[in-house]
């Protein structure tokens, strides 16, 4: 019985490790795909992109370009409410999203409650209040391999943010 039991724990902590290494083998190679087409992206356009990275910290796949670095300084942590108007498209592709055109009423949120893409692209750029980004993030720093069906939005998609900041609350 003790036999039996033993073997039917292998089978399935084997069965469970083949499995992981498909997920991780997938998100390496959807890691590749988007960052090769960011570059791509970035350099036919002609793009003074920079590159969000720092030591241990896997983040290639966020870029961003500060476009009116805005006037008055802040700090952003996690727990900073900022303000926001921004357009919301698929890299190379439409727009899924956007608030930029309304007039007074802007939507607030909580830093560290956002995409990690958002995340990493504003408190690495330490763009200004008042100031205007651009941010380019791989499908790992959006919504990953999940469909957004509200926005019409493909599992893996690659986005292209134009904020602007209106405010910035810690």
């Amino acid at each position: 019985m003790n036999r039996w039991l033993l073997i039917i724990t292998c089978l399935i902590i084997f069965t469970g490790c083949k499995k992981s290494d498909n997920v991780a083998a997938n998100v390496n190679a959807q890691a590749a795909i988007d960052d090769q087409k960011i570059a791509s992206y970035i350099k036919a356009n002609n793009l003074a992109a920079i590159h969000v990275g720092a030591p241990k910290v896997d983040t290639i796949g966020v870029w961003y370009m500060i476009e009116d670095p805005g006037t008055v300084p802040v700090l952003y942590t996690s727990s900073t409410t900022i303000t926001i108007g921004f357009t919301a498209k698929t890299l190379g592709g439409g727009v899924f999203a956007d608030n930029s055109t309304t007039t007074g009423v802007y939507p607030a949120y909580i830093l560290g409650q956002t995409i990690k893409g958002w995340q990493l692209g504003i408190q690495s750029s330490k763009i200004n209040k008042g100031g205007k980004i651009r941010i380019l993030m791989a499908s790992r720093y959006a919504y990953g391999p999940y469909p957004q069906s509200q926005y019409g939005l493909a599992a893996n998609s690659i986005l292209d943010f134009e904020m602007n900041i209106f405010n910035v609350t810690n």
